[in-house]
């Protein structure tokens, strides 16, 4: 995330959690985090994925067509996040061009996959989640070499006022 301001992501996170109607400070951090993560093991490589979450068009299918596809609720509101037009002609775009819809995706990933969060402060625990749940989820195209030890150290976490938090 070196070129992206995570005081203004930690807006959109927040909007579009609210929005799906799963809004905590654990989940809001869970999404920093994996963007930190992401960027940090797949900068710079083609398989690497799409947008600030690095999510491959395989995983993005598979969200739709096996977890999406049986909730029409929450499928509706995901798909009201996307733009009208460009959704329809290329919905991997809006991986890349549409931060509310990414996001929403990329919580999709973890709640496909039952995540079960740790305390907001937790940042190894947190980690923990990226790893276990959003890397397998999301690793059909990419090289599997073993990775580094979660980089908790090294994420710098800063806790809002919960007056700063956008309202819904």
């Amino acid at each position: 995330m070196k070129h992206f301001d995570s005081d203004n992501i930690r807006f959109v996170i927040a909007h579009t959690l609210k929005t799906l109607g799963n809004y905590s400070p654990a989940a809001e951090n869970l999404l920093l985090i994996t963007i930190r993560l992401e960027d940090k093991h797949n900068a710079g490589t083609p398989e690497g994925g799409l947008g600030l979450y690095k999510i491959d068009r395989a995983c993005h299918l598979k969200i739709w067509d096996g977890y999406l596809a049986f909730d029409p609720d929450r499928a509706s509101t995901i798909r009201g996040l996307a733009s009208q037009k460009t959704f329809l002609q290329d919905p991997h775009l809006e991986l890349l061009t549409n931060l509310a819809y990414a996001t929403a995706i990329a919580w999709s990933i973890y709640q496909r996959n039952k995540v079960t969060l740790p305390s907001a402060e937790d940042l190894s625990g947190l980690s923990a989640c990226w790893e276990k749940y959003f890397v397998t989820a999301n690793s059909s195209q990419r090289p599997q070499e073993p990775r580094q030890s979660s980089s908790a150290k090294t994420i710098t976490w800063r806790p809002r006022p919960e007056e700063d938090l956008l309202q819904a």
